[in-house]
């Protein structure tokens, strides 16, 4: 099939579904961002057009098969822009050195050594609540999701008034008269 034809196919294509494409990629994008990924994604559908139309030209006339590739494409760029970025690390033989002339032996013998268990501390400290609640506070302390979004996502209508029952709940059924003395119970903090 000659870039003419497809010119044309991709033009119809854009003039009847773009107000579709940029609903789809909405849903997963916000702002300056939505524009930014449609001219991107008219770039990848014009390349799926070169490849695809002269083999399968019903496929393009499906609404529901487009809605997967406008999908997949925004669920690719929302991978390459939260993609985990490479930590060099260096070998202990070149660190080894570097440590030896900052390390202060009077500050090392206090602590205790090995690592320290903050998944069983904060497992113990859960086990209270039920799942929905401990996840509540995982959301908030953890994973520093602000309020309003936490309510959103588990409609729940005030949510930093539930943290503090809970919170409270725990020192109750802990038998804990503060959190300090729930955090000298850790075994990390020893």
């Amino acid at each position: 099939m000659d870039r003419q034809q497809i010119d044309i196919v991709f033009t119809e294509l854009m003039n009847r579904y773009r107000s579709f494409f940029l609903q789809q990629i909405r849903l997963k994008f916000e702002g300056e961002d939505v524009h930014d990924v449609f001219q991107e994604f008219s770039i990848h559908l014009y390349h799926v057009l070169v490849q695809k139309y002269s083999v399968e030209v019903d496929l393009f006339n499906t609404k529901s098969w487009l809605k997967a590739v406008v999908s997949n494409f925004c669920i690719s760029e929302l991978r390459k822009k939260h993609k985990k970025r490479k930590v060099n690390l260096l070998s202990e033989d070149k660190t080894s050195l570097i440590r030896s002339n900052y390390t202060d032996d009077s500050y090392n013998s206090d602590k205790v050594q090995g690592e320290p268990n903050y998944f069983g501390a904060m497992k113990s400290i859960l086990a209270i609540l039920n799942k929905r609640e401990a996840l509540m506070l995982k959301m908030k302390y953890y994973y520093g999701v602000p309020s309003a979004r936490i309510a959103r996502i588990l409609n729940v209508a005030h949510v930093d008034v539930t943290i503090g029952r809970l919170k409270q709940r725990i020192m109750r059924k802990g038998k804990i008269k503060d959190f300090d003395a729930l955090l000298a119970k850790m075994d990390w903090l020893v």
